[in-house]
């Protein structure tokens, strides 16, 4: 295969696809639904409200720690349930912590919290704790401050990265593997497929067309996040950190390899109709197979730790909506990635081939619909 061949018929697909106000018109709407998202963020989190807390009060001094809890509850605008744990069951109030029950466990000037002392309870346990004199806020967050399921600080901020990201991948990938298909109509309803695959091969015209569209999808990607990301940023919405551009970075990665795998087959059903309402009904199975992981990944938010949700991060094409977000959350192990993107590559190889084949044995086949067994079968006969 030519590879300035390729090349040609990539840039011809990127500038032409570029110029299209169809592509303007996504861009603007892509652009205009990521800032009107950070706006409404922003705008939730600056609300005033008036924060709740459970906190429960244990040991000697839990009664003297309870009242000087309450007493200062309202000076900081604060609601504050508090209990005095029966029986002083220290190992029983400290599960409670762990399972969310309470916000924080008081006792004889030592504070446990599930993962850290929210900013706006701090003061109220620093009181709470001149009890046992303790002289400062500091020492209450250093120094008597107990993590019993300590959490990465930045995996919430990750996964609703890639949670906005994955949303945005999902749009991209069928928008643009449409593309993908709806040239390939275009060409040969137009019969100008006869024209091209006089001076070039057609596993070469359908290489150019999935990389230059592709190219295309992942720039407006780039740009949608950058916009994104710098409006978070300016809002107070989003705080930039290393592990942010990592999430971007992770999300691209299966943008490439699930646009790939999704393009092929796309251009390969594309090709075996020569009309736009029949290509319509022809895609849709494939429109399905993309939909499913895509309400499975929404499902698998919640509980990430689950085995079915493990066992499909890792089986294509589930993986490429799924994966990400484990990823960005800080849930997945280390070797997971790697043997999801290792099946997924090898799984996109195989459908790369296939879809060239069915492709090139299709193309030129006018008239009725292709059987995907002529499809397969058949060469490069009119």
């Amino acid at each position: 295969m030519n590879r300035n061949t390729v090349r040609l018929v990539m840039r011809r697909e990127f500038v032409e696809r570029g110029r299209d106000r169809g592509f303007a018109i996504a861009v603007g709407i892509s652009l205009a639904i990521v800032l009107v998202s950070v706006l409404i963020a922003s705008l939730v989190s600056s609300k005033n409200k008036t924060p709740s807390f459970d906190v429960g009060f244990a040991g000697t001094r839990a009664a003297v720690e309870q009242q000087m809890a309450e007493r200062d509850a309202s000076a900081y605008k604060i609601k504050l349930t508090s209990t005095i744990i029966a029986g002083g069951d220290l190992a029983a109030a400290q599960q409670q912590v762990k399972d969310g029950k309470l916000d924080a466990l008081v006792t004889d000037g030592m504070v446990y919290v599930q993962d850290e002392v929210d900013p706006k309870l701090a003061p109220v346990l620093a009181t709470a704790n001149l009890a046992a004199q303790v002289p400062n806020l500091d020492q209450v967050q250093a120094q008597t401050t107990m993590k019993l399921a300590p959490k990465d600080p930045a995996a919430g901020q990750r996964k609703t990265v890639a949670l906005i990201a994955e949303i945005m991948l999902f749009s991209q990938m069928i928008a643009y593997c449409m593309w993908v298909a709806t040239g390939v109509v275009e060409e040969k309803a137009s019969r100008v497929i006869e024209v091209l695959l006089s001076t070039v091969s057609p596993r070469a015209l359908l290489t150019g067309k999935i990389i230059g569209i592709g190219a295309l999808g992942l720039l407006q990607l780039a740009a949608t996040a950058a916009v994104g990301i710098g409006a978070g940023s300016a809002t107070g919405a989003l705080h930039l950190s290393p592990q942010v551009w990592q999430t971007v970075g992770i999300v691209a990665v299966w943008f490439i390899l699930g646009y790939i795998f999704y393009a092929a087959a796309y251009a390969a059903v594309a090709a075996r109709v020569s009309r736009q309402e029949e290509m319509q009904t022809a895609v849709q199975p494939l429109n399905l197979l993309l939909m499913v992981p895509y309400f499975t990944a929404f499902a698998a938010i919640g509980n990430p730790d689950a085995g079915w949700v493990r066992a499909l991060s890792l089986i294509p094409p589930f993986s490429v909506l799924i994966q990400p977000v484990r990823i960005a959350g800080g849930d997945a192990a280390w070797w997971e990635p790697v043997v999801a993107i290792g099946l997924m590559a090898g799984l996109t190889v195989v459908i790369v081939l296939a879809g060239a084949r069915v492709y090139e044995n299709s193309v030129l086949r006018f008239g009725s619909k292709v059987s995907l067994r002529a499809a397969w079968t058949a060469g490069r006969k009119a």
